[in-house]
């Protein structure tokens, strides 16, 4: 049995993965460490919750880490970053704040003399309107090492954030087109430029033609895959093959999720990963049913090259783990899960999201046609190779499909920390104070809510939508927070713990209760969700936070928590806690 990476090993794997963008991955592996002993991961694990913009957390983790007394450039400059992040997440940046970030950037600069705060104290002054004061710095920056003799990414795109805030976009273009030829010109490294130049162009315009800085250094875009199901020629893969190559390398995909099927999907796949793109599937159920409905029928070819496109790929996703039941609702629910999730990764990495599709000319009444409808219906751009009458592998008959009626729902499940050990005479007082608090919050959304159902201290509630589900929760959790605990009798700060998934469910009469009841293995993962959600919080799956983000403009935020194991043995699930996004209000 090997021996666990030494702390030194696992700083560099979470800086190897920060520096190629995959951010879920570095705060997975910062948080394996089993302790908080070591003051660079400590420092790791804020700058990774930065990256992935859970502001709030960084802040409270770096205060409990008390990172400001490690000292040094990089530790005292990420407590800026985060003010300077919270004065954006409010929408219009807080200009208060972002002048209290700026003025410890400063602060760091004169101590250190480092062009990093330097230039970050120079661009927020200039946001903020302190236009001298952003001249003064961004001039010491571009002075302090000679165009010519600069190399390496950090240094050339500081130069040119420092001649960007001075006016001379000329001189940011050519120091960044230097940039980006610097082999440490990685994702993560572009990813934090894009969004500091967006924030500088969002406060000037474009006026100055700064939007053509952006162009030079934006990361590679993120791309969902999807298409027809196909036999093929080696002369039709061929021709679309050369078209679809042609697209990747136009449009710089380095990320692709999708699901594998035979044709259109393993060809894309086969292309990024030909790239040198990331490839993520997204399988909508049990992989043995997949092979069997949307790979086999077209041949053991296509079944090998599945298995090499897995085994290469960066990972893979179960949308849902049930057996195929015969719906087509079940490839829909995939590629919405798979759709959510591009867009998230995008979001991650400030790249845009696009969607890559081979289909018919007549595709727009397959399922790869609804793809690109629901794709485009929520501001997303598509890629689409036409292809020519394609040749269709016979496929196998559907399992029977059950008569009991089926849907695609947002899952509740509700606990209260402590209600086991209440105080009997307390219990008429957690039922007026929480359950009838609770009960008035949800009957605020009215019809989307398919059943509620109750259990001591715990609720079950099936919502019409995600986005439903979402304000309902957050609605409740902040209600409950006005509960009196010290009346209660439990510790001060106790609050509802709250869980939701979106998924597939059976629904029919139950005949206990006389009422519709709804049931089935995703209504189990929901409740396996709920006893590792802190008190007082909202946590949700992947598919429920990728879902949510194919709703245009939602008030949500989803931060990632980490791949956490639930009870009873149901495995290991990546989790994110659900906010209100300050800009939405």
């Amino acid at each position: 049995m090997s021996s666990p990476p030494t702390p030194e090993r696992r700083a560099a794997s979470v800086r190897a993965a920060l520096a190629r963008g995959d951010l879920l991955g570095a705060y997975d592996e910062v948080v394996r460490r089993g302790d908080t002993l070591h003051p660079e991961l400590n420092y790791l694990e804020v700058l990774t919750l930065a990256r992935l913009g859970d502001t709030e957390r960084g802040l409270k983790l770096y205060d409990d880490y008390r990172l400001a007394e490690i000292g040094g450039v990089d530790p005292l400059s990420l407590k800026a970053r985060l003010l300077k992040d919270q004065a954006f997440d409010a929408g219009a940046p807080d200009r208060n704040r972002l002048l209290e970030a700026c003025l410890l950037y400063a602060q760091v600069f004169r101590m250190s003399k480092s062009s990093y705060p330097a230039i970050n104290a120079a661009t927020l002054a200039k946001i903020a309107g302190r236009p001298r004061l952003a001249r003064m710095l961004a001039r010491r920056v571009a002075a302090e090492t000679a165009p010519e003799r600069r190399s390496g990414y950090f240094s050339l795109a500081t130069l040119a954030e420092a001649l960007a805030v001075l006016g001379d976009v000329d001189g940011a273009r050519e120091a960044l087109t230097r940039a980006m030829q610097s082999p440490d010109a990685d994702v993560g490294a572009r990813s934090t430029t894009v969004l500091q130049l967006r924030r500088l162009l969002a406060a000037e315009g474009d006026g100055h033609g700064m939007d053509s800085l952006l162009e030079l250094i934006e990361p590679p875009k993120v791309a969902m895959f999807c298409g027809n199901i196909f036999v093929g020629s080696p002369e039709l893969e061929a021709d679309l093959a050369a078209r679809m190559r042609e697209v990747i390398a136009r449009e710089d995909v380095g990320f692709g999720y999708g699901a594998l099927a035979a044709g259109s999907d393993i060809l894309i796949a086969e292309l990024l990963l030909e790239r040198g793109a990331e490839v993520h599937v997204v399988l909508p159920f049990a992989e043995p049913d997949f092979l069997e409905q949307s790979v086999a029928p077209a041949g053991e070819t296509w079944v090998a090259r599945y298995h090499a496109i897995k085994d290469r790929a960066a990972s893979l996703t179960f949308a849902s783990n049930m057996s195929y039941m015969g719906e087509m609702e079940q490839f829909a629910y995939g590629s919405k899960v798979t759709m959510g999730m591009a867009r998230l990764r995008a979001r991650q990495l400030q790249a845009e999201a696009i969607q890559l599709v081979i289909v018919e000319e007549r595709g727009d009444r397959t399922l790869s046609g609804s793809d690109i409808s629901a794709w485009r219906a929520t501001g997303g751009r598509a890629e689409v190779v036409i292809a020519p009458t394609l040749v269709r592998p016979v496929m196998p008959p559907p399992p029977p499909k059950s008569d009991v009626e089926r849907g695609v729902y947002g899952l509740m499940f509700t606990d209260y920390p402590g209600f086991s050990k209440l105080d009997e005479r307390a219990l008429p007082l957690f039922w007026e104070d929480v359950m009838v608090r609770a009960a008035r919050t949800l009957e605020g959304h009215g019809d989307v809510i398919r059943q509620g159902n109750t259990w001591g201290d715990a609720i079950f509630a099936v919502f019409q939508d995600a986005p439903t589900a979402a304000a309902a929760a957050l609605d409740l959790c902040e209600e409950l927070k006005k509960v009196d605990c010290k009346a209660l009798g439990v510790r001060e700060g106790t609050a509802m713990r709250i869980a939701l998934h979106y998924g597939p469910t059976y629904s029919g009469y139950d005949p206990v209760t006389r009422r519709t009841t709804y049931y089935g293995s995703e209504v189990s993962r929901a409740a396996r969700i709920e006893p590792v959600t802190p008190s007082g919080a909202v946590y949700v799956t992947e598919p429920f936070a990728a879902v949510l983000e194919m709703q245009t403009d939602h008030p949500f935020d989803c931060n990632y928590v980490g791949k956490i194991a639930l009870p009873k043995g149901y495995g290991v699930y990546p989790l994110y806690r659900l906010t209100r996004n300050p800009a939405a209000d």
